[in-house]
């Protein structure tokens, strides 16, 4: 079985040079494009955030924070205090940033595999601002309806938290990161600064991929406006998100499938998530499971509250 599946990779990535020589300009347009994407959106969010999370767990911000709403956590998710610090700042910076604060928490031991496995169900939030100013002002024209699906978007991943509440319950506090030994302020500093340099390499990376491929499957494929804006949603959030707010289709079938974009992530935020994770082996298929009943709860929330809304 394993054999075959390398064979399937083999072809795959066989045809993916041959497609890579034979599309050259449509790759090198959205090589830049990606790039664009990632040096202007990207990097601006993500390198301050990462940093600056760095610090807080080497300074016990952990700690402090469960303090105040650890008993949260452990009431309605049964997970242990120290994870509020994941799920307060993934509401904040949004994916795939919760991967880098469970690979931080188990790199200092404070959560084992199965801990992280449980949290990375419901922790996966979509940046706040992204999902006001970008969906709903930008791409849908309607900040009420960004909002509205901010709030479907947050909601469903604590209704999945809940769900799973029972699945590997550990109360148990750890404190690994109280008792250790601490660097001097300069060394902390700059090994936070090449960690986030690292990772936002990684996920310059797998972006471009994801939208090499989608393009590829555009120019190859004569699929209708709505099929490829659907499977490069699937495959690469943004991109789908894009092409599927410049559609005709009604506003309420637009949000609707927006919303199941961010919800769900695409595959390529999934590659994101994982590839930082990758030295903990975590299961990939609960993963996937939560994504696909996190994007099918949101968006039919949004499309019954617009429709009677109307």
């Amino acid at each position: 079985m394993k054999k075959k599946f390398n064979l399937l990779i083999v072809l795959f990535i066989f045809i993916f040079l041959i497609e890579i020589f034979d599309h050259s300009n449509i790759v090198i347009k959205t090589i830049i494009n990606s790039t664009s994407i990632w040096f202007y959106n990207l990097v601006p969010t993500i390198l301050p955030i990462y940093i600056i999370v760095d610090l807080l767990i080497n300074y016990n911000a952990i700690y402090y924070l469960s303090l105040v709403f650890g008993p949260v956590m452990e009431k309605v998710f049964k997970m242990k205090k120290e994870t509020s610090f994941v799920f307060l700042l993934s509401t904040l910076s949004g994916f795939p940033s919760n991967s880098k604060y469970l690979k931080n928490l188990l790199d200092n031991k404070v959560i084992n595999k199965e801990e992280a496995s449980k949290l990375l169900l419901f922790t996966h939030f979509s940046n706040p601002l992204f999902i006001i100013e970008s969906i709903g002002i930008s791409f849908l024209g309607n900040k009420s309806i960004g909002i509205l699906i901010l709030v479907i978007h947050y909601l469903t991943n604590v209704i999945i938290g809940i769900i799973n509440r029972n699945y590997y319950v550990n109360l148990v506090s750890n404190n690994a990161l109280k008792e250790k030994k601490k660097d001097s302020f300069v060394k902390t500093l700059s090994n936070s600064i090449l960690n986030t340099i690292k990772i936002l390499f990684l996920l310059y990376g797998i972006i471009t991929f994801f939208m090499i491929i989608t393009s590829l499957i555009k120019a190859n494929f004569p699929f209708s406006n709505n099929i490829n804006s659907l499977i490069c949603g699937i495959l690469e959030m943004t991109q789908g998100i894009y092409f599927i707010s410049s559609t005709t289709l009604p506003l309420i079938m637009k949000a609707s499938i927006i919303t199941f974009f961010i919800s769900f992530g695409g595959l390529s935020i999934h590659m994101q998530v994982f590839s930082i994770l990758s030295d903990y082996k975590i299961k990939y298929k609960d993963y996937f499971i939560a994504r696909l009943m996190h994007g099918l709860i949101a968006s039919s929330l949004v499309f019954l509250i617009l429709y009677f809304m109307k």
